[in-house]
């Protein structure tokens, strides 16, 4: 079960403190026992006018979405299920490096609790050479222009998360030998999404964080493939990535910018 009281206590320290006096609403949380799918919970609430930053997460999960329309279950007491209801004012284009984002405010908690993530482009967040986080943004339109952005973010806390069918890809921390609080672990990537979003807001791209992503990116310099939906592939090596989260991919042709969504990497 989530303490909900920890998590009332850890998200009025490291979410609301300071900001009541701005004069906005300020983001609250929901955690539920049970819900299909927190992403469709917090879109529910976001379409209904929550606030930025507002949170919804599950202490089980039984329809959680993930890349591709892939659906899974994730079993009580084993995960963090969260997702973040986000109004970022930047450009619909620059949309897609929200993710990016994401993956560094978990790994900076990660880093925080001892573990020594590594993140594979764009977003898969992962230890001892398997999956450990996984991070999905659903963006609502309207008028031409995004009118909100779900954020979930499932991370696999103990062995229990994830199913022997797939024991050979994904990790826990528990595995790591990582001890995570999951309400304050919670709480700390909501207050490191403020923290980045701010920046991302005044930048406009993602530039401020190259260093601090690429020196945790997996297979930096290595050869690897790039594969496109329908199997096709190139291969190059991976250089790091761009201002706009673009993977830098270097091949026989020279350098190439490869963009996410349609494609997905592995070593080669």
């Amino acid at each position: 079960m989530i303490d909900r009281e920890r998590l009332k206590n850890a998200w009025k320290t490291a979410v609301i403190v300071g900001k009541e006096e701005e004069g906005a609403r300020l983001p609250f949380f929901e955690a539920w026992d049970v819900l299909p799918s927190t992403n469709d919970r917090a879109a529910t609430l976001a379409a209904a006018g929550a606030p930025d930053f507002t949170m919804v997460t599950a202490d089980r999960q039984t329809a959680g979405k993930g890349r591709r329309g892939r659906v899974w279950e994730t079993p009580a007491g084993s995960s963090i299920a969260m997702s973040l209801v986000l109004r970022p004012k930047v450009e619909l284009s620059a949309l897609s490096e929200l993710t990016i984002l994401a993956g560094i405010a978990v790994a900076r908690c990660l880093k925080a609790l001892g573990a020594a993530p590594k993140i594979k482009w764009p977003n898969d967040i992962r230890l001892l050479d398997r999956k450990v986080c996984g991070i999905l943004a659903e963006t609502k339109l309207s008028g031409g222009a995004a009118d909100y952005v779900i954020l979930g973010i499932g991370i696999n806390v103990t062995k229990t998360a994830y199913s022997e069918e797939v024991a050979e890809i994904a990790v826990s921390l528990e595995e790591a030998g990582i001890t995570a609080v999951r309400e304050d672990l919670m709480t700390g990537i909501t207050a490191e999404m403020i923290k980045l979003i701010a920046e991302w807001e005044e930048t406009g791209n993602i530039s401020f964080i190259i260093d601090e992503y690429e020196s945790s990116m997996e297979w930096k310099g290595e050869i690897c493939r790039v594969i496109a939906a329908d199997g096709s592939f190139a291969e190059g090596r991976a250089m790091g990535i761009s201002p706009d989260g673009a993977l830098r991919f270097l091949t026989q042709e020279g350098e190439q910018h490869v963009t996410a969504g349609e494609v997905s990497l592995r070593r080669g």
